[in-house]
């Protein structure tokens, strides 16, 4: 019953008041639409790109997608576009006002905006009071961004190509230092390579042994067997053991010239679904929707204020 009667009093009110609401509502309408214009408020042209990320290695947990917006919002990248741009002249503010750089950054974020869409692309959107700025701006960004994801890119390449480096040269020494000794043994002792030589000396010892009149000739290969006893099992096991670090040698140079290539080529970090073009209409500001609220938000205010007077006048008469 209570809301009844408040909605009979507001239908009253509106219609005992409807010609001086409608007047407002035109003055509204006149004001909003001549502050609105571009004679007040600079109008401003809207350019934007999608784009996929590509090639990008992930550093720890994240996507690829939230890392190229990481990289973008970098103030490496910002400050490149407000270099290039004289975005404190076109923002008009002066760099060296006390808040200059906050200031900057907040008109930055307000004109420079990126979000990730649903499918994993990124979207950058930039508004600029010359539609040819505009879409230069976001081209500008997509040059930083890949120019900046390759530094990163190159510098974590140039990391594991100091420590693939250092890793060869330990193993380089490690088999001077092997092939050295085994040098030693081949030249001091005659072994060249164990196996066969160890299968000759058997079948020779054999053979001299088991024939009565070949005994005398068991002196000519009692060296050799001696060397075998003496540094065989040493020779074998370094050489075991220089195949093995010969084997890691060649994987370590392998990834050492692979990381070389990454330090080397010169790639682009996305791929570009939908290119910024040229805008031919603003998007700031959105007329309608200034006047409509500004229309909505003083017939609010005057309905409030008119209940408000009858409401005393009521009193006034009671």
């Amino acid at each position: 019953m209570s809301e009844y009667k408040n909605n009979s009093e507001l239908l009253g009110l509106l219609l005992k008041w409807w010609k001086q609401l409608a007047i407002i509502s035109v003055i509204a309408i006149v004001v909003s639409a001549v502050f609105s214009s571009s004679f007040i408020i600079t109008p401003k042209y809207q350019s934007f790109a999608v784009l996929y990320p590509a090639n990008i290695i992930p550093m720890g947990t994240e996507t690829q997608t939230e890392q190229m917006m990481q990289v973008l919002e970098s103030d490496v990248i910002r400050d490149s576009v407000v270099s290039m741009y004289h975005l404190y002249e076109a923002y008009q503010i002066d760099p060296e006002g006390k808040s200059a750089r906050t200031e900057l950054i907040n008109q930055y974020q307000e004109n420079v905006v990126y979000s990730k869409t649903e499918f994993e692309s990124v979207v950058i959107e930039v508004l600029d009071e010359d539609p040819v700025q505009a879409r230069d701006m976001v081209h500008s960004i997509i040059t930083f961004f890949n120019s900046k994801e390759r530094s990163l890119q190159q510098e974590k390449s140039l990391e594991l190509v100091k420590i693939l480096d250092t890793q060869l040269k330990k193993k380089k020494a490690e088999m001077d230092s092997m092939d050295a000794i085994l040098t030693g043994i081949r030249q001091d002792y005659g072994i060249l390579d164990y196996s066969l030589q160890t299968e000759y000396a058997t079948e020779r010892y054999l053979e001299v042994i088991s024939t009565p009149s070949k005994k005398m000739n068991a002196k000519e290969i009692e060296p050799l067997l001696n060397a075998l006893k003496e540094k065989g099992g040493e020779f074998m096991a370094l050489n075991e053991h220089l195949w093995r670090v010969r084997g890691g040698y060649n994987d370590l140079k392998e990834q050492l010239e692979a990381a070389q290539r990454d330090v080397e080529k010169n790639l682009t970090y996305c791929n570009i679904i939908t290119n910024p073009v040229v805008a031919d209409k603003k998007a700031y500001p959105i007329r309608w929707l200034i006047v409509t609220v500004s229309v909505l938000a003083t017939l609010l205010v005057s309905i409030l204020f008119l209940g408000i007077m009858e409401n005393f006048r009521e009193i006034e008469a009671n």
